[in-house]
C-alpha cells in the first residue's frame, strides 16, 4: 500500500466563548485538516490547530506543502513513513513532513489497513481512559465560570483544572471556591498559571491556598519552562502537591525535566512518536504522565496506550463540532471509539461549512 494523493483543508471555527489564560486570549481557532489518500482505497485524516494568528491561505498552505512535505510521502508505504526516525539536526530542526496532522493521517491508515482501533495498534487494551474537565476560563466572568462549571458536572466528570495566576491573589482564591460550590467539595482540584509566576510567588500562592483548606492534586507550569532548577525546587518544597510541567517543552527539555528531579507528573501533549518516547522515557523515572488538550480528543488513543498516564485533559471545544461522532466521555472517562482508525471521521457538510479558502 502506497500513498498516492493528498488533499488539504483551511477551516476557521469561532468558538462559542472566549477561551485563555493569564498570558493569551483566544476567540477563534484556525483548523488545517490533511487527508491522504491510499492506491489501496484508504484514507487517513489528521488536523492541527493554528491559534492566535490565521493561517495562510489555502493556496498558499498547497504550494508550502508541494513543496515541504509531499515528496517525501508520494509512492512511500504509510506504516514506514509513520515510524521513520528523522535526526533533527541543524536546518531540518522543525522541519520535514512528520508534522502532527501527516503522523496522525498516518497512522489512522495504517490502523485501517490493520482493521483495528488506532489505540489497539499502539498497544493499548482498555479504551476507557480517566479525564479531567478544563475549563479554559481565564477570560470569563464568575458567571460565566459557573456555567461552564456546570456543564461539566453534567458530564459527570470529578475531577477539573481551572485557570490561576491573577495579579490578585484573592482573584484565584474566589474562584477555587467557585469551583467548589458547583463541583462539590470532593472534586479533584488541578490549577494551571501559564508560567505566570516566579519560584517564590508559586510557593506563596500555593501555601495561600492550603490555609483557605483547598487541597491541590497539582500545580501546572506554574513559573517559566526551562527553569529546570526552579522546577526541582518546587517539587522539594511543596509535598502537598504535585508539579505538572512539560507540555511547552520538546523531547529533550521533558528529558531534562526528568533529569533534574523537576517534575512530578509530565505532560506529554505532542506528536504520537515523541509523546510514546517521552512516556517510555517517564516511566524509567518513575514519573506518571498526563496528556493535554488535543484536537478532536484524538489523544484518547495516545492516552488508552500509555499504562502510567493519570489522565486525559478536556476542555469541551467547538473542534469536535466537524466529527460525525465525536469522542465520548462519560462518568469522566474517555472512551477510545472501536471504529477502525482513529475513528474521527469529519463531517463534510460542517467541513464546508467552515472552510475558509
Amino acid at each position: 500500500m502506497k500513498i498516492t494523493d493528498y488533499t488539504l483543508h483551511r477551516l476557521k471555527i469561532p468558538l462559542r466563548e472566549p477561551i485563555g489564560d493569564s498570558q493569551v486570549r483566544f476567540d477563534v481557532h484556525w483548523m488545517t485538516v490533511v487527508e491522504l489518500h491510499t492506491d489501496a482505497g484508504h484514507s487517513g485524516v489528521g488536523f492541527q490547530i493554528q491559534q492566535g494568528m490565521p493561517t495562510a491561505s489555502l493556496d498558499t498552505l498547497k504550494v508550502q506543502f508541494e513543496h515541504a512535505v509531499w515528496p517525501s510521502l508520494l509512492g512511500e508505504p504509510p506504516l514506514g513513513l509513520a515510524q521513520r526516525i528523522v535526526r533533527p539536526r541543524g536546518g531540518n530542526v522543525g522541519g520535514g513532513y512528520l508534522t502532527p496532522p501527516v503522523e496522525t493521517a498516518l497512522w489512522d491508515i495504517v490502523a485501517k489497513q490493520q482493521e483495528l482501533p488506532l489505540y489497539r495498534v499502539l498497544g493499548g487494551t482498555d479504551p476507557r481512559v480517566p479525564a479531567y474537565g478544563s475549563t479554559l476560563d481565564f477570560r470569563l466572568s464568575d458567571d460565566e465560570f459557573r456555567e461552564k462549571l456546570e456543564r461539566f458536572r453534567s458530564l459527570g466528570f470529578a475531577a477539573i483544572k481551572i485557570k490561576v495566576g491573577h495579579p490578585d491573589l484573592a482573584w484565584d482564591l474566589r474562584r477555587i471556591a467557585i469551583t467548589k460550590d458547583v463541583m462539590g467539595e470532593g472534586v479533584r482540584l488541578m490549577v494551571d498559571a501559564n508560567e505566570a509566576w516566579s519560584v517564590k510567588e508559586t510557593l506563596i500562592r500555593l501555601h495561600a491556598y492550603r490555609a483557605e483548606g483547598h487541597d491541590i492534586f497539582w500545580i501546572e507550569d506554574p513559573i517559566t519552562r526551562d527553569d529546570y532548577a526552579g522546577y526541582a525546587t518546587l517539587c522539594a518544597e511543596l509535598p502537598f502537591t504535585r508539579v505538572n510541567t512539560g507540555e511547552y517543552l520538546g523531547y529533550s527539555g521533558k528529558r531534562r525535566l526528568l533529569e533534574h528531579n523537576a517534575v512530578d507528573v509530565l505532560n506529554v501533549h505532542d506528536s504520537i512518536g515523541t509523546t510514546r518516547s517521552a512516556a517510555r522515557l517517564a516511566a524509567d523515572y518513575g514519573v506518571p504522565v498526563s496528556l493535554g488538550n488535543t484536537v478532536l480528543e484524538f489523544g484518547v488513543h495516545l492516552a488508552a496506550s500509555l499504562p502510567e498516564c493519570l489522565c486525559l485533559e478536556f476542555s469541551d471545544l467547538q473542534w469536535n463540532d466537524i466529527a460525525v461522532e465525536p469522542i465520548r466521555f462519560e462518568a469522566g472517562m474517555a472512551i477510545a471509539p472501536d471504529r477502525l482508525g482513529h475513528g474521527i471521521e469529519l463531517d463534510r457538510d460542517k467541513l464546508a461549512y467552515y472552510s475558509m479558502p
